[in-house]
């Protein structure tokens, strides 16, 4: 019977024949074996106790604990050598019953080469190229991370490629019919042409001998140049001294590390900028100059992708490079070209091919950097405090911004031909637009002045030429010139900002009937709808700006037509996009940035809404008093809509309230203004808006106070006209000339218009010194009031009595 279920176990009794039943022999082989070792090596485990050790703690007593019943050499420090079995051998042990090995990450990754090169000897035998292709593509990421891991360049790639070359040696392509397989045989080709030439003299050391290279340790990064490898992050090198020796090759391996090391998890971007800035400075021809800039400016964007905006000392270091990549590629024009338009060479280290004028032409964008530069500008307005020092400060370097788009412009015209020049400086002009469509002529002037000033262009612009002289006709021939060729671009959300900045530029610089028109034949409102946020805040911003300049002119009417239904919005600062970014990204469900600061602009691009009330207010104080007027003396008059900003409900509310104290607000003054006008006294009316600070925003202020005050005039003729008309059968038109300070035949002119616009029984006599008033169906001020008592009287007897009403 097993001494688990025994009653009563003696320890004495641990060698009975019981027990020992109880042991198979391929156990007592074990145990042999394990107590065997114990004694001859007691130093294999730390601290571990002999089975003697434990028999004789417990000679006196039985075995207690939940391991009493076990076999000793299970026991405590016995049970150690199966924890440790990696570390552990056992002769005894069976082999069937394996051990786990832990590798290492080294060790992981030479396994996962040896596979690779094992499946491309087999593939060899069916000449299955695309398997070898796919292969060779696998062994080539694994030496990226064996580099980045700074294992260096392991024998077997350099194995790998020898046989990958001899291969391909050995293969014509006119064997291959299956097209497929012929792709993928000439893909192989050219990057093992690639690899072995960044690899030419670990191979050749290879081909000397494989048995004793393959015997050899690993070669690592930059041992064959300099000693001195500085880690930087978790998984990044300095590989400024791969290139600091003579071979070309060595240069582009290290920046191809480089470019494949962006964007991985735990690699220290500013470490990678230091490591190109030094493959910079070690660059021995222009092609390895223009490809460091390449690389080296998107990375300091890198630098500060999850920030809110880029420091201003890295928007500087940005900057500087650009200008000097800029440089650079002007410099040698004739020789090197960096378009969009390129072909993507797939070797970073072979050149491109010369075209028939011998120009190499790279992949790459210059103006996706100005593009970067000039966004991560407005990031930092839209996050400062535009009240602050900081934002006019940060705003002076806007012509630094602007020299370089249009420096980058001239450039993209020398270097790019006139069927692609269409899609390609459709960019630079609208970010040229964006500068200057919302400023005045004098301003762009001034900006236009110190751009061409800043340099000296290689090539002369033949869209935006430039004779010497900046003017105002030169501004307005800008503006038109570069809106004009965005018209021709397929891109209809291009198109529309296009005509949308144009019309702006017209309505705040030309007049309001040119803008206008520009408005209304191209269309754009009928489609504004549907198109992006942005575009629609542009287009509100153009309706605002048109009502202004319609009132700078002095159309009332045109003016309060334009506003009336974009003031009914209780958003006018939302729908300008007049709204901090704090505010948006607070209310927006957008997750990214970029939509979201795409409905805020920078404070200087804004317009006034204390302005855009003033202006409203006063329109529809010179339309609606008169009207009102006319409505309540018994006219009939056609009532027009009216907005929250309205005179008119501002009056009533007025009129309701209990008191009423001196003007304080723009609108008390405005409301104190038409009140004057309804008494017939335009003077204080007109001292009343005078008053009113916010006209200095307006370039023509005087201007507009002048012409302002003569129409104050007018509408007051017409409101004292339409309320005491009644009262009389004549009315002397020398006395009208006398109170209002007009001319008699301004007088009559005014009256004339006036009876035949609201059909009043009125007509001028002969002598035209007078106007005599026919009595009609007009109602006296107390048949008024009786009429609005019969009315209430008859709304309560209605509900006193519901039932007879009923009947």
């Amino acid at each position: 019977m097993s001494r688990f279920f025994s009653a009563s176990y003696d320890s004495d009794s641990a060698s009975s024949s019981s027990e020992e039943d109880l042991l198979s022999s391929s156990d007592e082989e074990l145990l042999s074996s394990s107590v065997e070792e114990e004694e001859s090596d007691d130093s294999y485990f730390n601290d571990s106790e002999s089975e003697s050790d434990i028999d004789s703690d417990d000679s006196d007593s039985k075995p207690y604990g939940p391991d009493w019943f076990k076999k000793s050499e299970f026991r405590k420090g016995g049970g150690n050598k199966f924890l440790k079995g990696a570390n552990y051998s056992d002769s005894g042990e069976s082999e069937d019953e394996g051990k786990k090995v832990v590798k290492s990450a080294k060790e992981k990754l030479l396994d996962d080469m040896q596979t690779v090169f094992s499946k491309i000897d087999t593939a060899e035998m069916t000449q299955d190229w695309i398997t070898i292709l796919t292969e060779f593509d696998n062994i080539s990421r694994l030496l990226i991370r064996a580099q980045q891991q700074n294992y260096g360049t392991p024998n077997i790639y350099v194995k790998t490629l020898a046989q990958v070359e001899d291969i391909v040696g050995k293969t014509s392509q006119s064997d291959i019919k299956n097209k497929a397989v012929s792709k993928a045989y000439n893909t192989t080709k050219q990057r093992v042409k690639k690899a072995a030439k960044e690899n030419e003299a670990l191979l050749t050391k290879f081909r000397e001998d494989p048995e004793a290279f393959d015997g050899e340790a690993t070669v690592e990064i930059g041992t064959s140049n300099s000693d001195e490898i500085s880690q930087y992050g978790k998984k990044s090198i300095n590989l400024s001294s791969v290139a600091s020796g003579s071979s070309e090759a060595a240069f582009f391996s290290a920046l191809r590390i480089v470019i494949d090391s962006r964007g991985k998890k735990n690699v220290d971007q500013a470490g990678l900028v230091k490591t190109v800035e030094e493959l910079l400075e070690t660059a021995k021809s222009s092609y390895e100059t223009i490809m460091a800039y390449l690389t080296l400016i998107p990375i300091r964007f890198d630098v500060s992708g999850s920030m809110s905006y880029q420091p201003i000392e890295q928007w500087k270091l940005c900057y500087n490079d650009t200008m000097k990549f800029l440089t650079l590629l002007e410099e040698k024009v004739d020789t090197y070209v960096v378009s969009e338009l390129a072909q993507r060479n797939e070797f970073l280290e072979e050149e491109p091919e010369a075209d028939e004028n011998g120009v190499k032409k790279i992949v790459g964008s210059v103006f996706a950097f100005v593009e970067r530069l000039d966004d991560e500008f407005n990031k930092s307005l839209l996050n400062t405090d535009p009240h602050s020092s900081d934002y006019l400060a940060r705003l002076r370097q806007e012509q630094d911004i602007y020299n370089l788009i249009l420096r980058t412009q001239l450039y993209l015209e020398a270097t790019t031909s006139e069927e692609d020049q269409e899609k390609v400086l459709a960019r630079p002009f609208v970010k040229r637009l964006d500068h200057i469509y919302y400023k005045s002529t004098s301003l762009i002037k001034i900006m236009e002045n110190n751009a061409w000033k800043s340099f000296v262009p290689p090539n002369p612009s033949k869209i935006t030429p430039f004779t010497g002289e900046v003017n105002d006709e030169y501004a307005i021939n800008l503006v038109g010139k570069l809106s004009e060729s965005l018209r021709k671009n397929k891109n209809g959300g291009i198109r529309k900002r296009a005509i949308l900045y144009h019309v702006y530029f017209s309505a705040l610089n030309i007049d309001f009937n040119t803008a206008k028109t520009m408005l209304i034949s191209s269309k754009v409102q009928a489609y504004i709808n549907n198109s992006d946020p942005s575009l629609q805040i542009l287009f509100n911003r153009v309706v605002v700006q048109l009502g202004l300049a319609a009132f700078k002119l002095c159309l009332i009417e045109d003016c309060h037509q334009v506003l009336n239904e974009l003031l009914a919005s209780s958003h006018l600062r939302e729908i300008l996009g007049q709204q901090t970014l704090q505010r948006v990204t607070a209310n927006s469900t957008s997750s990214s940035a970029d939509e979201r600061e795409q409905l805020c602009l920078p404070y200087h691009q804004h317009i006034n809404l204390d302005l855009i009330d003033l202006v409203f207010m006063t329109c529809s104080l010179l339309i609606e008093v008169p009207q009102m007027t006319a409505f309540y003396s018994g006219i009939k008059v056609k009532r027009i809509p009216y907005s929250q900003k309205s005179i008119r409900r501002a009056l009533e509310h007025y009129d309701k309230s209990s008191f009423q104290g001196p003007p304080e607000t723009l609108r008390d003054f405005v409301l104190h203004a038409a009140k004057s006008m309804q008494k017939g006294d335009w003077k204080k009316s007109i001292d009343y808006l005078s008053s009113i600070p916010t006209w200095s925003l307006l370039p023509n202020a005087e201007n507009v106070l002048t012409n302002l005050g003569e129409r104050v005039q007018i509408e007051s003729l017409k409101t004292f006209f339409f309320i005491y008309k009644r009262f009389y059968s004549k009315i002397s038109v020398d006395k009208f000339s006398k109170l209002f300070n007009l001319s008699n035949e301004k007088v009559i002119q005014i009256l004339e218009s006036a009876i035949s616009e609201y059909d009043i029984n009125t007509k001028l006599d002969d002598s035209k010194d007078f106007f005599i008033v026919e009595k009609g169906d007009e109602i006296t001020k107390l048949e008024e009031v009786a009429l609005k008592l019969n009315k209430e009287v008859k709304i309560a007897k209605e509900r006193s009595n519901p039932s007879t009403a009923r009947r």
